[in-house]
């Protein structure tokens, strides 16, 4: 309760904005204008279609800033780093979307079920280009990454988030809204980012702490 009136939280949060603000840009490049290519693998066309999975994929947005959010609150300096990385990582994407545009084949739309209803809204929305590197699949490994790096942060919320970023990933391909080479695109780009981005933060503290041992001796 004591944090739901601490400013500096509130403040700190208030930068996921930026991850809104970014999105904005992505509906510019969500088109075929350009040329494509279609990245699908043998491997693809054995994962089954399932129309149900578009459930967990549409619950990518509650996941990823109800994940930012706890960090925030549990560890301040992780939850800039991977902020931070998701900006960073998005704006490489929206490079490759408009030098590399890739696009996924959508299979025809079965079933009457609530989990059909959804895919096909969500088919309605969302054209089939700006796939590589898949930004839900993205942003579901950089906030897991963040959360298995904090060592204060209790085992089973760490498997928790790591259930969750598995099944929304998972879920990006059941739909058949990204290929495998999507999400290990984005998983790598991810890993490459928060790496540097968390080496340099290490880098910088260390450098601090050495000006100011050498201040006192």
């Amino acid at each position: 309760m004591q944090l739901l009136k601490n400013k500096s939280y509130w403040l700190s949060l208030s930068l996921m904005l930026s991850l809104a603000v970014m999105g904005m840009f992505y509906d510019i490049l969500n088109s075929p204008e350009r040329g494509f290519v279609v990245l699908d693998s043998s491997l693809d066309r054995i994962i089954p279609y399932v129309p149900a999975m578009s459930i967990p994929y549409l619950g990518w947005y509650p996941f990823v800033f109800g994940v930012l959010a706890y960090l925030c609150a549990k560890d301040r300096q992780t939850y800039y780093r991977v902020l931070l990385s998701m900006n960073i990582s998005v704006w490489i994407c929206y490079l490759i979307y408009f030098n590399f545009q890739t696009m996924v084949p959508r299979p025809e739309l079965t079933g009457s079920g609530f989990g059909a209803s959804v895919l096909g809204w969500l088919y309605s929305q969302d054209r089939p280009y700006n796939c590589f590197p898949s930004i839900h699949a993205l942003h579901s490994y950089l906030v897991m990454r963040a959360v298995l790096s904090v060592p204060t942060i209790r085992k089973s919320v760490k498997m928790a988030v790591a259930a969750g970023a598995a099944l929304i990933i998972l879920s990006t391909l059941m739909i058949k809204q990204h290929v495998i080479y999507d999400a290990l695109g984005a998983v790598i780009l991810g890993e490459c980012i928060f790496t540097i981005i968390t080496g340099l933060a290490l880098y910088r503290r260390r450098r601090k702490e050495s000006k100011w041992s050498e201040g006192i001796s």
